[in-house]
């Protein structure tokens, strides 16, 4: 009898096994106080409070009169940096502190504009900056850009009041020589606002909404 030789068992093909793939390090790594460089300044939490170039941005806040734009500037500052931090945010107590005081400081900023604009009502100023309107001292579109970042009763309402104020100036139109230099600035900024707001509402019976001033033609 012929013995064959042991045959080793057929087997599949191999697959490679490697290690997992690391996890890419995200770009920026907050240190204990959370420090964030911004446009040349320097942001950071501690002990409950942020801070920039090292001034307390609550007193900033409290003490910056009714410079409207550099409140603006505040509020687009610490926008960009709670999303900085959130994007590498963890579960932890410090960053839940950071978050509630990054919003305290923006509804300040909220009730503050509020009230300016409110000590403004009376009269209706507008001009041209670097092709910015400013309607009583306000950015339009800056304030809008901060309505969609911070969404309150007290903005909603602030926005509805410059939705008003330009709607005076569309249906006052005629009375001003200049206001072919801002029209078409003016009826951009009004159907932003509505269609902002109308986003807010619940939904209800679609209608054409018209500019004011305007008649509509079939």
């Amino acid at each position: 009898m012929v013995r064959t030789r042991d045959v080793p068992p057929r087997v599949g093909p191999r697959i490679p096994v490697g290690l997992p793939p690391e996890r890419e390090l995200p770009s920026y790594l907050p240190d204990r106080d959370l420090t964030y460089y911004r446009d040349g300044g320097r942001w950071t939490f501690s002990g409950g409070k942020i801070a920039l170039q090292g001034h307390d941005i609550n007193r900033v806040i409290s003490e910056g009169g009714a410079d409207i734009g550099m409140m603006l500037g505040i509020a687009e500052g610490l926008n960009d940096y709670r999303k900085r931090i959130n994007s590498v945010a963890r579960q932890v107590d410090q960053f839940a502190r950071f978050e509630a005081v990054i919003e305290a400081l923006l509804g300040k900023i909220l009730g503050k504009l509020k009230k300016v604009y409110d000590q403004k009502m009376s009269g209706l100023a507008w001009e041209l900056n670097n092709g910015q309107l400013i309607l009583n001292g306000v950015n339009v579109r800056s304030f809008l850009a901060l309505y969609r970042i911070r969404k309150t009763d007290k903005a909603r309402r602030f926005l509805k009041g410059l939705k008003r104020q330009l709607a005076v100036l569309l249906e006052n139109r005629e009375s001003s020589p200049d206001y072919e230099r801002i029209r078409e600035r003016v009826e951009d900024l009004y159907r932003e606002i509505e269609e902002e707001l109308a986003a807010d509402e619940p939904p209800t019976r679609s209608s054409r909404r018209l500019l004011p001033g305007r008649s509509h033609h079939p």
